[in-house]
C-alpha cells in the first residue's frame, strides 16, 4: 500500500526548489569571502605535501561543522538561551552558530564542487511527502 502524501509536502518542495536556485551563488560567494579572509590558508600546501593531505583538508573543514553544531548545542545546554523565542533575533547567539554551520557547509560544498542545490533537490525528493523517520525519539 502506497504511503500517504504528507499535508504541506507540494508546498514543502516548492520552498526547497527555491532555496535551491540560489544555493550555488551562495556556495561561491561563501568560498570565496573564506579564500578572502585567509580562513583556509595554507590548505593547498597541504593537500599537496601528502597523498591523502586532500582527505585531511576536507575532514578538516567537515569538522568545523560538527564544532559549530556543538557550539549551537552548548548554548542550548547554557540554559541561557530561551528556546521560546518567536521571533528569534538574527544576532542571538544560538541564530549565530546556526547561521555558521551554513556557512561552513556551503563552503565545505563548494570545496567539493557539490551543486548543494541540486543535493537537495534530489534528497527532499526521496523524502518529502512520504518519509518516515522509524519512530525513534530525541
Amino acid at each position: 500500500m502506497p504511503t500517504p502524501i504528507l499535508p504541506n509536502a507540494e508546498s514543502t518542495m516548492d520552498s526547497i526548489t527555491a532555496l535551491a536556485a540560489v544555493l550555488p551563488a551562495a556556495q561561491r560567494s561563501a568560498a570565496a569571502y573564506a579564500r578572502g579572509i585567509g580562513l583556509f590558508s595554507g590548505t593547498a600546501e597541504i593537500a599537496a605535501a601528502h597523498p591523502s593531505g586532500r582527505a585531511y583538508v576536507i575532514a578538516t573543514k567537515l569538522a568545523l561543522i560538527h564544532s559549530e553544531a556543538a557550539e549551537a548545542v552548548e548554548e542550548i545546554r547554557s540554559r541561557d538561551t530561551d528556546l521560546d523565542l518567536d521571533p528569534r533575533p538574527a544576532g542571538d547567539p544560538l541564530s549565530a552558530e546556526l547561521a555558521d554551520i551554513v556557512l561552513r557547509t556551503l563552503e565545505l560544498a563548494e570545496d567539493l564542487h557539490v551543486d548543494l542545490g541540486a543535493a537537495l533537490v534530489a534528497k527532499a525528493a526521496g523524502t518529502v511527502g512520504d518519509y518516515r523517520h522509524g519512530g525513534v525519539r530525541f
